[in-house]
């Protein structure tokens, strides 16, 4: 069959700042078998010599185009890609990625014998900065069930009629590391994506790559984000795997991810408070607390610093300006715990502190009166997080095991 009447495939590369790898990628373009593709290569203006790589392809222009600008970053350029792009298939490549041999016709003959798919997606190894092999992607067939507990499809073995991409809206540019994550979600729900056995691409892992340094800055929201927004909630697999990867972030930086993205529910949260931007709170330290009746609170945990005494502060605690427990704060850098129920939907806490005083002479000492200690965080905990709260502190390492054995996602498949 000639090649005028095979479908024309654009691969979509963005770039910006990979001189190192772009020419491999570009050669593992032109070294494909298959004999009708243009190749986009959408740069957010390369400063390290990426230019004049691309420089050197640019008089094939029936087989290859460039622009070079500022963009809003990877997803932005992608989308920019596609615009430009005349085929009815496209292929997305990043400029630190490769394709394996025979890997666009692999995915072309697929398609066409599978007329049903709108997608197609294959093997894929991981290779390093020096090009070696260092795992396989762990790629599995498709089903929702299994996009959910992982992403299953490794993005450059990934081949989409255009038609089916325009149709979902292109890649959200909003997002900045699981783009291609959220956007299989956006396209398995109204389309049917389907699977080969062969390896297509090689995705590259190195120190500067966003899927490693990035990864649970940026990773994890977003996983999050997109999750919740396609599927209601969050795989227990995502959260095993970063609480086993990166147990040091600290449980207030878990648990104001999780009440962000309600993964463990519609839990207590809190609303505003009379803290001062200072961290310094009133001797009537009151809080706004929001709380869903069926998931009350169990426990506020509060970590600050008490250094104006050298002691201990007593409080006592009042809900809705009913007397309910009594505390004591420690002195120096502490992190506490007061176990106490709330079930009023719009609540008031105060901690009615013991102890008070003026801070010496400052200007902020000046707008702020009287004070007891400083928060830094203050958190309304349901009975479940707060059982993730102490298994962090007893063992951030084995918190995951916990998780897994003791939330039950269900998916809205």
């Amino acid at each position: 069959m000639g090649s005028q009447n095979l479908p024309l495939v654009s691969i979509i590369t963005p770039s910006f700042n990979q001189a190192a790898f772009i020419r491999q990628t570009i050669e593992s373009v032109r070294s494909q078998d298959y004999p009708n593709i243009e190749h986009i290569v959408v740069d957010g203006g390369s400063t390290d010599g990426t230019l004049e790589i691309l420089q050197e392809y640019a008089h094939e222009k029936q087989r290859f185009r460039f622009v070079s600008e500022p963009d809003r970053g990877q997803s932005h350029a992608i989308n920019k890609g596609l615009a430009l792009a005349k085929g009815q298939i496209i292929g997305w490549l990043n400029s630190d990625d490769k394709y394996l041999n025979g890997a666009v016709g692999k995915a072309i003959h697929a398609l066409q014998t599978n007329p049903q798919w709108s997608m197609v997606y294959g093997n894929a190894l991981h290779i390093n900065a020096e090009d070696k092999i260092t795992s396989v992607y762990p790629t599995k067939p498709f089903s929702r069930q299994a996009l959910f507990l992982f992403c299953i499809i490794c993005q450059p073995t990934a081949f989409i009629r255009k038609e089916t991409f325009q149709a979902v809206g292109g890649v959200d540019e909003n997002l900045h590391y699981c783009m291609d994550y959220d956007l299989w979600m956006r396209l398995s729900k109204t389309h049917q994506i389907g699977y080969i056995h062969d390896f297509l691409a090689a995705s590259r892992l190195h120190a500067a790559c966003k899927s490693v340094a990035l990864e649970v800055d940026l990773g994890l929201p977003e996983i999050l984000l997109a999750s919740v927004r396609h599927f209601g909630t969050v795989a227990n697999h995502w959260l095993y795997h970063f609480l086993t990867h990166y147990p040091n972030k600290g449980v207030f930086w878990y648990l104001d991810l999780f009440k962000s993205h309600r993964v463990f529910g519609n839990t207590p949260l809190l609303v505003d408070s009379n803290r001062h931007s200072s961290f310094w709170v009133p001797p009537r330290y009151r809080m706004h607390l929001y709380v869903d009746p069926a998931q009350p609170m169990h426990a506020l945990v509060i970590k600050g610093i008490n250094t104006l005494f050298n002691q201990p502060v007593h409080v006592h605690v009042m809900v809705d300006q009913v007397p309910t427990a009594h505390h004591v704060i420690p002195a120096g850098h502490f992190e506490t715990s007061i176990v106490f129920p709330v079930t009023t939907p719009n609540a008031v806490v105060e901690l009615v502190c013991s102890r008070q005083q003026i801070l010496p002479e400052t200007e902020i000492a000046a707008s702020i009166g009287t004070v007891s200690f400083q928060v830094q965080n203050a958190m309304p905990l349901s009975a479940q997080e707060y059982q993730f709260y102490l298994e962090y502190k007893k063992n951030p390492r084995d918190v995951a095991n916990w998780l897994l054995k003791n939330r039950q996602p269900v998916p809205s498949l």
